[in-house]
């Protein structure tokens, strides 16, 4: 694991490489259509192997390693779209590492997974007493329990309250306000969510499975009745018979 907080000097370098690789990233997907994509994968591809000696001289060693293997994850990408979506997974590994800072194996198997599995979409699958949703897993940080919830002293719309997570305050999004049936919270948990490097909680009674998807298995939620109506639940999928609806963070955050 990377000693994140070395020296300032240190920590400054590596959040430099992370930002500076982020935006590089950011400027190919602008580039990427579908006239041009293989070029510019090739291009990447290339790129991704000076990325890796970086990540590894920042010492982020599974990050290079996980950077070494790029190419040979996208070799058999068939369209614009999919290249696209594997590069917002460098953005979104730099992000990860820039806000926790752990470089673990885990981590770098969480994100091949996501690339490998290109067809498809991957879910962390939750429960909120006999209601069950599901969360995009490249939004997760973290499943953590045995945090105290606080009160916010100027109470805001649709924040229950907020928790200590790694030296932040964490809001926790009130389920209530949001229409979610009633649960009881004695024994809930915590997911920590992701966005943009904006960090927010969801309580839940249970996780279930990790689920991968295509996306032609992703139904409309327009009109569903055993969905909540609610902007941040516009596609859900059936399993065992029940009906998921899946949580568009985005629309969460904002």
């Amino acid at each position: 694991m990377s000693d994140f907080f070395g020296d300032d000097f240190t920590v400054e370098l590596k959040r430099y490489f992370l930002d500076n690789l982020s935006k590089e990233v950011d400027k190919h997907v602008d580039l990427v259509d579908d006239s041009h994509w293989t070029r510019i994968r090739s291009e990447v591809c290339e790129l991704s192997q000076s990325w890796s000696v970086d990540a590894k001289s920042n010492e982020f060693s599974h990050f290079a390693q996980w950077l070494a293997d790029f190419s040979e994850r996208v070799k058999d990408l068939q369209h614009a779209s999919e290249f696209t979506k594997a590069l917002l997974v460098i953005k979104s590994y730099c992000e990860n590492l820039t806000s926790d800072s752990n470089d673990t194996a885990e981590l770098a198997a969480k994100y091949s997974s996501v690339v490998e599995s290109r067809h498809e979409v991957m879910f962390l699958q939750c429960k909120w007493g006999q209601q069950d949703f599901a969360i995009p897993l490249l939004k997760v940080v973290e499943i953590t329990g045995g945090l105290s919830l606080y009160s916010m002293p100027d109470k805001k719309d649709g924040i229950l309250g907020v928790i200590p997570f790694r030296g932040e305050a964490v809001p926790v999004v009130s389920f209530a306000e949001l229409g979610f049936l009633e649960a009881d919270s004695k024994n809930a948990f915590y997911v920590i969510c992701e966005h943009e490097s904006v960090r927010f909680s969801l309580q839940v009674t249970a996780t279930e499975d990790l689920v991968s998807l295509r996306e032609s298995e992703l139904l409309n939620a327009e009109g569903a009745e055993t969905m909540i109506p609610a902007s941040f639940v516009s596609r859900f999928f059936v399993k065992n018979k029940k009906s998921i609806m899946i949580l568009d963070v985005e629309k969460m955050v904002a």
